[in-house]
């Protein structure tokens, strides 16, 4: 699918379109809880026009026709005629996911699948009022219906009869100047305005006054405001969202309106019924639409077109001003209007108003959308700024020059506020990740016949547009395990004396240059007992091996691969592969994952990673005449340490450190070859956090910390074990960044 010129507007389209999108996905799901809230209604029913509208103007037909029923639906529920329930809810967001598709195949510019039949059908029988035959047996007038209404704000179907009976009383005053051309003939030559396409000024100040709630809506009052000078003046010159979305309809000749509608608007002679005709079109002209859109931007009020009234000019006996419609045809309107009933007839020539004062202007916009490719290249820049930095601090460091040391010290500080400026050009709320989560968790408790409450603390945090992206994955399995494995059934947290309703909490904190997400539960949490015993019936380890395990090491076996609490594999949940998946992504970010439980009283599991992936603060080591990077992330504490001190327990050599033996490894054995053989007498411990394990390492030295720019290992070293990168150090040598947890895997079993 090829778009041609319209590729700049599509793109707009898209980007507009993918956020509303994201948002009906959130209040299609609140409006469950909250069927009742009007506010919320309006918003979902703007949200499908505003798509609708766009994909029209690109002529996205498929989409247009899915979003137009589902606005109808939506239509229906805000006026009452139908109530939100279960089966409403599965259809609509069955459209919803319909749109979602169709939307993807534009943005990848495929051809569009449109929506299935059975799906338009549903939502057709939907859009419909719930008592259809009820409301056909005693149908009422539509303007008295109306006039009951609580509501101030008119409908679209309101809108366009106003528009059509100005139209028809244009057409009448017209049909009245041919029976009478004698009563015409002294008319003032303004009043050709009245047969015009244009509607006059009372006219479309009347119209104002309809729109922003200056009486309930009567058609038939629109003959006496036609010719009169409102009562009151307008509240405002803008018209709202609302107003210019049914404007939009009538535009884009969206549809007449009913045809009890139109009976309820006057009926013109029969002379003028081709006029009549003419001016009932369900369109407007583009002069009506522009001034419609000076209104909207409160530059002034409506003037006729100059071409119009040349154009009638040359027979001004012939028509009728519109102070001359009679009397008794707006009685019917005085119950109905009564803010226009007292007002008074003016002349056809009325004085011309005060020009409306000028609305303050507004910022221009501040925004600019930039494509993320010249943010990567920014950051690569930034990043190689921060190298030369390090170099430079680390020549001042050495240097006897004062005013040396105080230019590097300034740069020092005005690089890093360049790169902080920078990190957050790319900073994303996580309320991208979180905004799917509660319709995953209704559709999921709906399946499994739970209730379940999601709370989302913290959505406006901001990190890295890679990790938003990364971390998208990491907590759908988390989510889906507390919502399968955590919350119980109502039936179960009844009979524990639990509310039937559980609860599931998805949060995120920053923590210094580090994020915090955690995901708790108040379901039936995790017993070490059974997760023993799990782990023996699946060979991960034997009876005594599992029996030394403290409660948090049993906590952390659901990581490992192929270990799942479930007795029966589903398609939720039950294959052990998900919780690997979390683990192995998190490490991949240079992150941690926490385990915290209580048996009845449920669950907690954190998530912590760094703000960004493209600079990572390190503690710099040396082995030998050789730098590596541990992610300073992992690093608990560091001491110096008489390696004869040590004690061996299980065939591995442990360090006591505050009364707990921790395994320690010599570094420089795995690493530096060399040095397999050499014995140490002292040396640097550097004790590192792995998942809820401490380790120790024992370093030659220890350089201090540094910020880095991640560089890729090149092709003959990518995969190797323990290796995450390399970089560049302060003092021009090139560094490996290890990877802690591969490392342990491929080197710990030696036991050295």
């Amino acid at each position: 699918m090829s778009f041609g010129a319209d590729e700049e507007i599509l793109q707009d389209f898209l980007v507009e379109a993918g956020e509303i999108l994201e948002q009906l996905s959130e209040q299609l799901v609140e409006l469950e809880s909250r069927p009742d809230d009007a506010d919320l209604l309006n918003a979902i029913f703007r949200g499908f026009h505003t798509v609708k509208g766009g994909a029209g103007f690109l002529q996205l037909n498929e989409l247009v026709e899915c979003c137009h029923i589902a606005e109808n639906v939506f239509d229906i529920l805000r006026k009452g005629e139908r109530r939100v329930d279960s089966e409403l809810m599965d259809v609509v967001l069955e459209a919803l996911d319909t749109v979602n598709s169709m939307f993807g195949q534009v943005r990848e510019r495929s051809d569009v699948t449109p929506a299935t039949p059975e799906l338009l059908d549903a939502l057709s029988r939907l859009a419909e009022p719930a008592s259809a035959d009820e409301v056909a047996a005693a149908p009422a007038p539509v303007v008295e219906a109306v006039v009951e209404a609580p509501s101030e704000d008119i409908t679209d179907q309101e809108f366009e009869q106003l528009l059509d009976s100005l139209n028809a009383v244009k057409a009448e005053a017209a049909g009245a100047a041919v029976s009478a051309p004698a009563a015409a003939a002294s008319t003032p030559a303004p009043a050709n305005e009245a047969a015009s396409d244009e509607i006059t000024d009372a006219e479309f100040e009347s119209l104002l006054d309809q729109l922003h709630g200056k009486g309930q809506f009567a058609v038939d009052a629109v003959v006496p405001a036609a010719a009169a000078e409102p009562a009151a003046q307008p509240a405002s010159d803008e018209i709202t969202d609302d107003e210019f979305e049914a404007l939009l309809d009538q535009l884009h000749g969206k549809g007449g309106f009913s045809p009890d509608a139109g009976a309820a608007a006057p009926v013109a002679p029969a002379p003028a019924a081709a006029e009549t005709k003419a001016a009932a079109s369900d369109e407007i002209t583009d002069n009506e639409f522009e001034d419609l859109l000076d209104q909207l931007h409160g530059k002034g009020k409506f003037e006729p077109a100059v071409a119009a009234n040349a154009a009638t000019a040359t027979a001004p006996a012939k028509k009728a001003e519109p102070a001359k419609v009679e009397a008794p045809k707006a009685e019917p309107a005085k119950a109905a209007a009564p803010a226009a009933a007292p007002a008074k007839a003016a002349p056809a020539a009325a004085p011309a108003r005060a020009p409306a004062p000028v609305a303050e202007k507004t910022e221009a916009e501040t925004t600019v959308r930039v494509d993320t490719a010249r943010l990567d290249e920014i950051m690569n820049m930034v990043g190689e700024l921060v190298l030369v930095r390090n170099r430079l601090v680390r020549l001042g460091a050495n240097s006897a020059d004062e005013a040396m040391s105080k230019a590097v010290s300034n740069l020092d500080v005005v690089t890093a506020d360049l790169q902080t400026a920078v990190m957050k050009t790319r900073m994303q709320p996580i309320k991208k990740v979180f905004g799917r989560f509660p319709r995953l968790v209704r559709d999921l408790a709906r399946q499994l016949k739970k209730e379940i409450n999601l709370e989302l603390v913290g959505e406006e945090t901001d990190l890295d547009k890679n990790l938003v992206e990364a971390l998208a994955d990491p907590l759908v399995h988390l989510v889906r395990n507390a919502v399968d494995h955590g919350i119980e059934s109502p039936e179960e947290r009844e009979a524990s004396g639990k509310a039937r309703g559980g609860r599931v909490v998805l949060s995120a904190e920053q923590e210094g240059d580090h994020i915090l997400l955690s995901i708790s539960d108040d379901g039936k949490g995790m017993d070490p007992a059974v997760l023993r015993a799990i782990a023996v019936k699946r060979g991960v380890m034997d009876k005594d091996a599992a029996d030394r395990l403290s409660d948090t090491d049993c906590y952390n076996l659901i990581f490992a691969p192929g270990f799942s609490t479930k007795t029966e594999i589903s398609d939720v949940s039950g294959r052990g592969v998900g919780m690997d998946v979390v683990k192995t992504k998190i490490s991949q970010l240079n992150g941690s994952i926490n385990i915290y439980s209580t048996k009845g009283q449920g669950s907690k599991i954190v998530i912590k990673v760094p703000l960004t992936l493209a600079i990572m603060p390190t503690l710099m080591v040396m082995l030998g005449n050789q730098a590596f990077a541990f992610p300073l992330v992992n690093v608990n504490e560091i001491f110096h340490l008489d390696l004869s001190t040590t004690n061996v327990v299980d065939g591995q050599e442990v360090v006591i450190v505050r009364d707990k033996a921790l395994p320690l490894f010599y570094l420089k054995r795995w690493l530096v070859s060399s040095a397999a053989h050499e014995e140490q007498r002292e040396g640097h411990v550097v004790i590192l956090s792995v998942g809820t394990q401490r380790i120790g390492f024992v370093v030659d030295q220890l350089v201090g910390q540094e910020e880095v720019v991640i560089k890729p290992l090149g092709k003959m070293l990518q995969g190797t074990p323990g290796m995450s990168g390399a970089t560049i150090t302060g003092d021009g040598r090139i560094a490996l960044i290890l990877d802690v947890p591969s490392m342990l895997k491929r080197y710990a079993a030696r036991r050295i």
